[in-house]
């Protein structure tokens, strides 16, 4: 860390020499600048020995926050879903080869959920950056700069991953309002816990990320980038995980969850639409609206069948409401069992509707 300012008095203690340097101009983009060279050599050891100190130096919400979290209570977990994640990803992307890198990033656009705070995983292959060359060093270069090369360039952003223990803290953090430092004077507590707080909660997280997925593995060796996405510090860096995670059944059973929950969401939309096209037409033919308001209504309307007709390949053309309510169920049927085929469903199984009955009874069915 920079020296403190010369003329810190005899007996002053570390808490004074910190929130007087930072009071001087520059000092908190220096202060950054040494942390990130400090997390760029790797001396996670010694900034957690430094942070520490300055923590118990400094009493406030956030660093008792900080000093109760102990790496051994910081994980990174959902490894079994990243992998499932991995996998639906490059059936899906299969044109683009093979992902050559997965970034984490702690983000502000994730809530916590108390102590757990979800992270923004991101898939990257080679057209974005050379990953797959396995540099570290030269990612680790370009991850230096202010914008990276493969900024944005992600293929794919999934929320498999979750860091659990820094929840709290971030959100205190962002509770917290430092606001500026005086010129010319110490640094405010506020300040100072704000600052070691931020650096406390990246170098957890990077320390975790490494340590978690040295242990779990990712679906084969590759580049894993820890990242920031709207948290100060803006901090990433590049490493690689060796380790291969061994197929357990696990992913095969999460895809086979996800999938049906997948197939219930689309069944519920198809009847939820169902219903409300019935209320759309029901709305034409008992004449529901104003007389002054029923003329645009039913062009609007038709001119959505017209839209539902390009897009499924049904109908003769005409607008629903011109259709017998037979013709119209049948019309419904057959995208019902459109829609079943396509999520693999039995469109067999669909009932179809019952014909009208002759008689008086079939003059009076179209008004019921």
């Amino acid at each position: 860390m920079p020296a403190a300012p010369d003329n810190v008095g005899p007996g002053q203690t570390m808490t004074t020499q910190l929130q007087q340097w930072l009071g001087q101009a520059n000092a908190l983009r220096e202060f950054d600048r040494w942390f990130e060279g400090v997390m760029r050599a790797g001396n996670f050891d010694e900034l957690d020995a430094f942070l520490t100190e300055e923590l118990l130096a400094h009493p406030h919400p956030i660093t008792s926050l900080c000093l109760a979290r102990p790496l051994s209570a910081v994980r990174v977990t959902g490894w079994d879903e990243l992998a499932a994640d991995l996998l639906r990803d490059e059936e899906r992307h299969a044109a683009g080869g093979p992902v050559t890198a997965i970034g984490a990033d702690l983000s502000a656009h994730c809530e916590p959920d108390d102590d757990a705070w979800p992270l923004e995983v991101n898939f990257y292959d080679d057209e974005a950056f050379p990953f797959g060359d396995g540099d570290l060093a030269g990612i680790n270069a370009a991850a230096a700069d202010t914008s990276t090369p493969w900024q944005g360039e992600f293929r794919d952003i999934v929320g498999s991953l979750t860091v659990v223990g820094l929840g709290r803290i971030y959100t205190a953090v962002c509770a917290n309002m430092p606001g500026r430092i005086p010129f010319g004077e110490p640094a405010p507590v506020d300040v100072v816990a704000d600052r070691l707080g931020r650096f406390f909660l990246t170098l957890r997280f990077h320390q975790a990320l490494v340590r978690d997925a040295a242990h779990e593995g990712l679906p084969r060796p590759m580049v894993l980038l820890g990242g920031a996405h709207d948290v100060d510090p803006w901090y990433e860096s590049a490493y690689w995980c060796e380790k291969e995670r061994l197929d357990d059944g696990k992913v095969a059973s999460i895809q086979g969850a996800r999938d049906e929950a997948n197939k219930e969401r689309f069944r519920a939309e198809t009847e939820l639409k169902i219903a409300e096209w019935r209320d759309r037409r029901n709305v034409i033919i008992r004449r529901q609206l104003r007389a002054d308001k029923h003329p645009a209504f039913v062009e609007l309307s038709a001119a959505q069948d017209a839209l539902f007709y390009n897009m499924t390949g049904l109908g003769d053309g005409r607008a629903s409401h011109e259709l017998s309510d037979h013709d119209y169920e049948m019309l419904l049927y057959a995208w019902q069992r459109q829609r079943a085929e396509k999520i693999g469903d039995d469109p067999d199984m669909i009932a179809e509707p019952e014909k009208p009955r002759g008689g008086l009874f079939g003059l009076f069915s179209r008004a019921s």
